[in-house]
């Protein structure tokens, strides 16, 4: 008995294995396509399996072998390639190349060795080689290029090549099928070589020519740039003639490798390939080209134009233009021809004005869709880098020419948008608030429709940080006409906040003029929303002291008060408004908000005793400043008094309680309390304290020696300084006395007058004398006091 060879065995477990994954593939490639990524692992190992089988093992089975890689290519190739089983049947397909292959190998070595003993001619012989070979050349070449990425693949659903990134199995795949495709080609060029394979010749030329396009595109796959430059070497098309088909592959694959290498900012490489790809179609223009030739050509020329811009220079310049001149005798001034030359003029930054020209050729005639419109704006950016009037020019055509025709809002408002951009960016342009009133106008009148929120919001910003910078430079009339234009009516959907917050921004402006009507023209405008805000009523309150408006004050802060209960701010805000506008009367009026009279309680967090003891100065004040008696004030000043006493019981002194009168408060109140009937006689009590007091100056100066000067000199400039508020009290006392009253008090003013006389030629302040006369002799003409008498 013979000993078992166990290799044999093992051989014939390899090979049943396979030819089992055979049926199996099969099976799935007719009833259950969409498991096939699932196997994608099996076939890898199946693949590689295929070339550890020895030929005596295939020799058992090849017709088996055979018929399985025919049955599982056609069934492959009936398959539509989506996305997701691409890759998969790709796969198939190399299976089933290899195991034609390893069949049509073991078939041709057979027929080789029988050749000798059969009574066949030699022309026989060669066809009977060459048609099996051709088949499995074409076969091996086919599921290359399904390895290698789609661009091999003729889709007429498809302008442009798309290439898919291949992983590195699929890639060694390809690889080897491209070795395999490598052992016909020779051979059927060896055999088309003699004279008598005419019809041999031009089917091996057109294989070997796609043979080596493979290569070339198996090489850049492999990032081998210098492998490829020796396949396209190789192929020599400039000396050999392609076929249509085959010639346009391989401008294909060159325009692919350039178009790579720009994608990799290689750009003296990718403009290496491209003029390569363009090349082909100079060399090989068979004259009538399909659609899918001419789309590729003119792709060629479009990226040799942005690759010759990218590397800059005068000589690929002109490169770019000379293609464009091609294109342009070709196509005439289509769309994609004008963005070339925009392209181009890019890298003239002095070429403003043909800018323009081009890009409003290209507004008028291309067709508007989202991405085009993008393009036309994106161009517009550039065009601002050079002329903003040149941009403006442009945009406004573009919204009036294109864009209200097409009546599309999404577009309108981007292009507003950037229209407002450019206005409120650009320095250069001088006023344009006129100019974007009257075209937002026509845009409302239009396209019969607000602007979305988005849109609103985005324009409102771009024109209120316009009408922000107009402010702080005091040009509060342009401040004034940007806000006016935010608030225009095709941005109405921007929300009542928004509005308001416009509002008083030009109420703001308005009061920097001191044009109060218009203050009262916007105020007018505004929602009552707006009106109730308290920043609405703050700036209301600003106005109204400005124009003396008391109702309008007295309305503003009593809405100011009403949300005040937990944060005074704006009451303070209020207070301070008043003091610096010299209101006294409002100043007491904001304060008295503060404090609650009719429950005698503050705004948490104040101390009472303070507040109170400050509105009680500012009114006692006040009625010394005044003619006649306000009633109010005296009637305002009792409720203060009255409040600050029932507070006093009411706490607890020396406390920490913000309430609690401290004893320094209770003593200033009742050193303070006056009955308000007799309130106006504390300013005369005041007069009597200064007659005094230049009284007692005068004597203390005469009594002072000449040793003591500088001392005698100061106590008549504090007499000086007596007088003068002696004055000031005195015409207001002399306005409401009568009779005896009256008389004595002008003669005190006479006898004071003397001693500011006095003090006057001592300090030597002969400035003065002037006024000191008239007055004197105003005095005297009423009275004639005796000299020295104090009356």
């Amino acid at each position: 008995m013979a000993p078992i060879n166990k290799s044999s065995q093992k051989d014939s477990a390899r090979l049943d294995s396979t030819l089992a994954f055979a049926a199996k593939l099969e099976r799935a490639l007719r009833q259950a396509v969409d498991t096939l990524p699932s196997q994608s692992d099996l076939l890898y190992k199946n693949i590689e399996s295929i070339d550890l089988i020895p030929a005596s093992a295939i020799a058992r089975k090849s017709r088996d072998l055979d018929e399985r890689g025919t049955s599982i290519w056609n069934l492959a190739s009936k398959h539509k390639e989506d996305a997701g089983l691409a890759d998969a049947l790709a796969l198939a397909r190399a299976f089933a190349s290899l195991l034609l292959d390893r069949t049509q190998q073991l078939h041709s070595s057979a027929v080789a060795s029988q050749l000798p003993q059969e009574p066949k001619s030699e022309g026989n012989i060669r066809l009977i080689a060459t048609t099996d070979d051709t088949r499995v050349l074409k076969v091996t070449l086919k599921a290359s290029r399904r390895c290698l990425g789609p661009y091999f693949v003729a889709n007429p659903g498809s302008v442009f090549s798309q290439l898919i990134a291949t992983d590195r199995h699929q890639l060694g795949v390809a690889e080897q099928i491209i070795e395999r495709a490598a052992f016909y080609e020779k051979r059927l060029r060896q055999l088309s070589q003699d004279g008598n394979a005419q019809n041999l010749a031009s089917t091996s030329r057109r294989l070997s020519h796609e043979y080596h396009i493979l290569r070339i595109a198996l090489a850049w796959h492999r990032e081998r740039l210098d492998h490829a430059d020796i396949w396209l070497a190789k192929l020599d098309h400039e000396k050999n003639v392609l076929e249509a088909a085959v010639a346009e592959q391989l401008a294909d694959t060159l325009f692919e490798i350039g178009r790579d290498q720009a994608k990799k900012q290689q750009y003296q490489s990718a403009l290496h390939w491209l003029e390569r790809a363009h090349d082909v179609f100079v060399l090989h223009d068979p004259g009538d080209q399909s659609t899918d030739a001419r789309a590729l050509k003119n792709s060629i020329r479009h990226c040799l134009v942005h690759t010759s811009v990218k590397i800059g220079g005068e000589e690929n310049i002109v490169r770019a233009w000379n293609i464009i001149h091609e294109l342009e005798n070709e196509e005439e001034n289509t769309v994609a021809v004008l963005l070339l030359k925009l392209r181009v003029l890019t890298s003239n930054p002095s070429g403003a004005q043909d800018y323009c020209d081009v890009l409003l050729q290209v507004v008028r005639q291309i067709h508007l869709s989202d991405v085009n419109v993008k393009t036309i704006l994106h161009h517009v950016h550039e065009i601002k880098r050079r002329s903003a009037h040149l941009a403006h020019s442009v945009l406004t055509t573009f919204i009036s020419e294109r864009l209200l025709v097409m009546d599309e809002m999404s577009w309108i408002e981007t292009t507003v948008i950037t229209l407002v951009w450019n206005c409120t960016t650009s320095t250069d342009l001088g006023d344009m608030t006129d100019q974007l009133d009257g075209l937002l106008t026509k845009v409302a009148a239009g396209s019969n429709s607000a602007f979305g929120a988005s849109a609103t919001h985005a324009a409102q910003i771009l024109l209120l940080r316009r009408t922000e910078a107009a402010y702080s430079q005091g040009d509060y009339e342009q401040a004034d006409s940007w806000c006016r234009l935010a608030l225009h009516s095709v941005f109405s959907n921007s929300g009542e906040s928004n509005i308001g917050k416009l509002q008083r921004k030009r109420i703001l402006c308005a009061m920097s003029q001191s044009d109060f009507v218009k203050c009262h023209e916007i105020r007018h405008q505004m929602s009552e929303a707006t009106l109730r805000d308290p920043s609405t009523q703050y700036l209301l309150y600003k106005v109204a002291l400005r124009c003396h408006n008391v109702d309008l004050a007295t309305e503003s802060l009593d809405g100011i008060s009403r949300v005040s209960e937990n944060d005074p701010t704006l009451l303070y805000a209020c207070v301070l408004e008043a003091q610096r506008n010299g209101n006294r009367l409002h100043v007491i009026r904001a304060l008295s908000r503060v404090y609650n009279g009719s429950n005698h309680t503050a705004i948490a967090g104040l101390h009472l005793p303070t507040l109170l003891r400050l509105i009680a100065r500012l009114l006692i004040e006040e009625l010394e400043s005044q003619q006649t008696q306000d009633q109010e004030c005296i009637h305002e000043l009792c409720k203060v008094f009255e409040g600050a006493a029932a507070a006093a019981k009411a706490s607890q002194p020396d406390t920490n309680d913000a309430k609690a009168f401290p004893t320094s408060e209770l003593e200033w109140f009742s050193r303070t309390n006056t009955d308000p009937q007799q309130a106006s006689d504390l300013s005369l009590r005041r007069l009597f304290c200064n007659f005094l007091a230049c009284c007692l100056l005068v004597v203390l100066a005469r009594a002072e020696d000449v040793i003591q000067e500088q001392k005698q000199l100061r106590y008549y400039s504090e007499l000086r300084n007596t007088m003068a508020s002696f004055r000031t009290i005195v015409k207001v006392q002399l306005s409401r006395l009568e009779g005896g009253a009256r008389t004595d008090l002008l003669r005190k003013y006479a006898c004071l007058q003397a001693f500011d006389f006095e003090a006057a030629a001592k300090l030597g302040s002969w400035a003065s004398f002037g006024e000191l006369i008239e007055v004197c002799v105003c005095v005297c003409s009423v009275i004639s006091p005796s000299p020295g008498s104090i009356g």
